[in-house]
């Protein structure tokens, strides 16, 4: 790989190795402030998000350092590319509502699965295969977690809804058909037809 190419890759990678390193310590402070709280399903979600926060964290490090990068310093301008990326979602936990905090956590997911997007096409088109995978692998797991969140936010709201003693509906399986209507119904658009597997499925 020629250096341009080789330098190219390693901003990307130190780009997303910012990223998601302050998407982790804003996981696990979440992790902390959920304990004992009466949100099993918020708990299981920020766990399995710190954990594949961390292996993405890890596998971000190997390339880098096999690409002669570091991943303290693999560019000078990567700290600089991620500072201003919802400043306000890593620092302001919030420990009133599970539900604004999961929220928030969409806004992370979403962000770091289209930049894995991003390097994905980087590297590929440069031919780095080995970083294209690690890319690929990384957006997968992102949009696994924003679907995971779609599936458990309607069920959280209403039960912070019935702890601030309001009289609700159960409409969360409602809530989630509309989601899974939603994505099919635009996978349908963009392909012209029904796509060969339904980008999420609440059965």
């Amino acid at each position: 790989m020629a250096d341009r190419e080789r330098e190219t890759i390693t901003k990307y990678l130190g780009d997303m190795h910012a990223l998601e390193s302050h998407g982790l310590q804003a996981l696990s402070r979440q992790a902390e402030q959920l304990q004992g709280k009466d949100h099993p399903e918020a708990v299981a979600f920020v766990r399995e998000a710190k954990q594949t926060v961390e292996r993405h964290l890890w596998a971000l490090e190997q390339r880098l350092k096999a690409l002669g990068g570091s991943p303290t310093h693999p560019v000078k301008e990567a700290a600089a590319a991620v500072a201003g990326v919802a400043a306000g979602l890593y620092n302001a936990v919030r420990t009133e509502e599970a539900s604004k905090s999961i929220r928030d956590d969409y806004t992370f997911l979403s962000h770091a699965g289209i930049a894995y997007l991003m390097l994905h096409t980087t590297a590929a088109a440069l031919g780095d295969e080995e970083t294209a995978r690690l890319a690929e692998q990384s957006y997968r797991d992102c949009a696994r977690l924003v679907m995971h969140i779609d599936r458990i936010l309607p069920g959280l709201v209403i039960a912070e809804l019935r702890q601030d003693q309001l009289n609700v509906r159960d409409v969360a399986e409602r809530c989630r058909q509309l989601v899974h209507d939603a994505w099919t119904r635009e996978a349908d658009a963009f392909t012209g037809g029904t796509p060969p597997s339904a980008p999420m499925s609440y059965s």
